[in-house]
């Protein structure tokens, strides 16, 4: 193996612990509800309960957003340590919360963590890594998300089944998200600062020393021609208000589009509400807690599986391919909820979740990701990547917050009709706007404005 690859394994591994913790704490909320509602604990009803839950969204929402900015100041190495500082004393403090009030105060905090997460490592991993191996690489941080989530549901099960009459158990859940992050913190100190950070802020020696590093000689010379060509790839990160009021809006709403297409077919509410959407096919609340984790093992298996395909094809089509198949899925379950019931209903809701997670997690929630990444010009990155998380999850917050209400009023059959109309009009939007991304170097804005306004004639 040449060392230019290793540098890049380790490098990946090392960045993507921070998507392990993404989906950890977005994952242990579930499973630690219940204990924590107990009057000797928290004491929660059923508002705090969904106040406690949603917060670390509305968080992370806050983090995406201003992320970008402090990136594109300070760079993306700084802002992963300081992330993985703030994971660490967040779990700390959210384990120790004595009363709701104070709980709801840090899991806000570690809200911001994740969300600011969320946001830069996919710049990061974009930035540090070949044309070539963009796909595969960017598409890690989706699986160690998956990853996170998986292990949160394992351990939450196992904790949560061997100590069930201990309540206070729920801060072990929670603490054990601060040992990732450590490791994040210390092992972050070997990893370089990104090349494209670098050029953009005037250290040209120092970016091509990184490019040398990730880039066989060939790579790393087209990269430097590509920014050299950029007359404002050292200039000031664009702000807000010169994005919004330019063309480059266009390529803006078209990333917030996609951002808002990953959440509404559904993932989520699968991901959070996994245990009540089983108990309502029949299953009982244990054997609901273990099917949580066939979700998680699914999801695991789907990136696994991602990873290694999304560099051999065009990212729209795969994109595509996946809300086709999420789609039928979804208008299934939404009939056989309807007319089947007993052991046939059990079995074949979950035959159906696991097909529409392979798609969602092996492929739309991925390819968002990646093209995202790769969609904004480097002027306006900074600001595109935090605009578009920032709807990543407020349309997460409002499809969790939503889910329930909807169930109550509506039942199990309705959500999941109105999840794949959903996908329809998703499948719709990607079709007519959204352009493909794959081997894109670092452009300008003018050619991502010209590749977007002749999408019409590339298909």
């Amino acid at each position: 193996m040449h060392q230019r690859t290793r540098n890049l394994r380790h490098t990946t591994s090392v960045i993507t612990i921070g998507g392990l913790l993404f989906g950890y704490d977005t994952g242990v909320i579930n499973g630690a509800l219940p204990f924590m509602s107990s009057r000797s604990q928290l004491n929660l009803n059923a508002t705090g309960q969904g106040l406690v839950s949603g917060i670390l969204i509305l968080g992370a929402a806050l983090g995406s957003m201003f992320t970008g900015k402090v990136s594109a100041l300070y760079g993306r190495h700084r802002v992963v340590q300081w992330i993985a500082s703030l994971f660490i004393l967040a779990n700390v403090f959210c384990a120790l919360a004595p009363n709701e009030f104070i709980f709801i105060i840090f899991r806000f905090v570690l809200g911001i963590a994740v969300g600011a997460a969320s946001e830069v490592i996919p710049v990061y991993l974009s930035e540090i890594s070949p044309i070539n191996a963009r796909g595969m690489v960017v598409t890690r941080n989706d699986f160690k998300i998956v990853l996170g989530q998986f292990f949160a549901y394992a351990v939450n099960a196992i904790i949560g089944g061997t100590f069930s009459n201990i309540m206070w158990i729920w801060r072990v859940m929670l603490v054990m998200a601060s040992l990732p992050a450590a490791i994040l913190l210390l092992e972050d100190r070997s990893v370089p600062e990104s090349p494209i950070w670098l050029w953009k802020n005037g250290y040209f020696k120092r970016a091509k020393l990184v490019m040398q590093r990730y880039l066989q000689p060939k790579e790393a010379k087209q990269e430097v021609e590509e920014l050299q060509t950029d007359d404002d790839s050292v200039t000031p990160a664009q702000t807000w208000r010169n994005v919004l009021f330019s063309s480059n809006i266009k390529i803006l709403l078209i990333g917030v589009g996609l951002a808002i297409a990953q959440q509404i077919t559904g993932v989520n509410a699968i991901m959070y509400y996994g245990t009540l959407m089983l108990e309502k096919t029949g299953l009982t609340r244990s054997s609901s807690l273990y099917g949580n984790i066939i979700i998680g093992l699914v999801s695991v298996l789907s990136v696994g599986i991602s990873v290694r395909i999304v560099g051999r094809f065009k990212r729209r089509h795969l994109l595509l391919a996946g809300l086709i198949g999420s789609s039928v899925i979804l208008a299934a379950l939404s009939l056989v909820t309807r007319l089947l019931t007993g052991l046939g209903l059990v079995i074949t809701v979950l035959a159906f979740i696991t097909l529409f997670l392979i798609c969602q997690q092996g492929l739309i929630s991925p390819l968002t990701w990646l093209i995202l990444s790769e969609l904004f010009p480097i002027d306006i990155r900074d600001v595109g990547m935090s605009f578009s998380t920032f709807f990543v999850w407020m349309a997460d917050f409002a499809v969790s917050f939503i889910y329930p209400i909807l169930m109550s009023a509506l039942g199990l059959s309705a959500v999941f009709r109105i999840f794949a109309g959903c996908g329809v009009l998703c499948l719709i939007f990607v079709y007519l706007v959204v352009p493909e991304t794959k081997n894109r170097t670092m452009v300008t804005s003018n050619q991502v404005n010209n590749q977007t306004e002749s999408i019409q004639a590339l298909k």
